[in-house]
């Protein structure tokens, strides 16, 4: 609890510091920029991450651990690591741009690992995995008996999964939202080494501690987002009950 309440004390320290995160202005952009880009990463993740998850609990085939172990790799990455991995493949000089130079004659998305897309890719590289896990162990406990039931009735691969996998493991997929969502509002690493023309608000609370030396403003920052996340992690939390 201490650095909690220390976190607070800076934070009303000064009596405008939740006024200028909350004003227009850079501070509430990055807010809201978090908010936009987690929440994005968090259901494109997800939606990725079914397939696989429930090949990973259901399916048996040779190389399943090694492959399981590949998609899982990234969640022991550091966030500036995920970064400069995002700069070798989309940077100026990446392997994607000359890859597609040799092929085309164009060095296609060079420098596009600084732009939003490639913040948003790289924040959906070590999402994913973590989605996958998760969905992974709620797929081992659906009765597969629901799905036979649904084929003798005709149902399609697609209508089954719409119809019965998903609706079964919706609380599931709510949870996974909540987790990956959470994950994305809090990520710095990868923002501090991508991020040029588009901030997020983790990043604005390092430049606010370590640029300027602003307790104040940096711990109402703090406080906002944590309060932000947990409002929508509360939403999610709902669904899934």
């Amino acid at each position: 609890m201490w650095p909690l309440a220390r976190l607070a004390a800076g934070a009303f320290s000064s009596p405008d510091a939740f006024l200028k995160v909350l004003a227009a202005g850079r501070y509430r952009t990055s807010l809201v920029n978090s908010l936009a880009l987690s929440t994005a990463a968090a259901f494109v993740s997800v939606a990725l991450a079914i397939v696989p998850a429930w090949v990973f609990a259901r399916e048996r085939f040779p190389g399943r651990d090694l492959v399981r172990t590949a998609v899982s790799l990234p969640l022991t990455f550091s966030g500036v690591l995920v970064g400069f991995l995002v700069i070798v493949m989309l940077g100026r000089i990446g392997a994607v741009p000359k890859l597609a130079g040799l092929l085309t004659g164009r060095e296609l998305f060079a420098g596009s690992a600084f732009t939003l897309a490639g913040l948003f890719l790289a924040y959906l590289y070590f999402e994913i995995p973590r989605a996958v896990m998760t969905l992974e162990a709620a797929f081992r406990h659906f009765p597969l008996e629901l799905d036979a039931a649904a084929r003798s009735l005709g149902a399609g691969p697609i209508a089954r999964l719409l119809h019965v996998t998903l609706p079964y493991a919706a609380p599931a997929l709510f949870s996974t939202l909540a987790v990956t969502f959470s994950a994305s509002m809090g990520s710095f690493g990868v923002a501090l080494v991508l991020a040029r023309r588009f901030t997020v608000a983790p990043l604005e609370i390092y430049t606010e501690l370590t640029a300027f030396l602003n307790d104040a403003v940096a711990g109402a920052l703090c406080i906002a987002l944590a309060a932000l996340t947990f409002g929508v992690d509360r939403l999610f939390a709902r669904r899934s009950a």
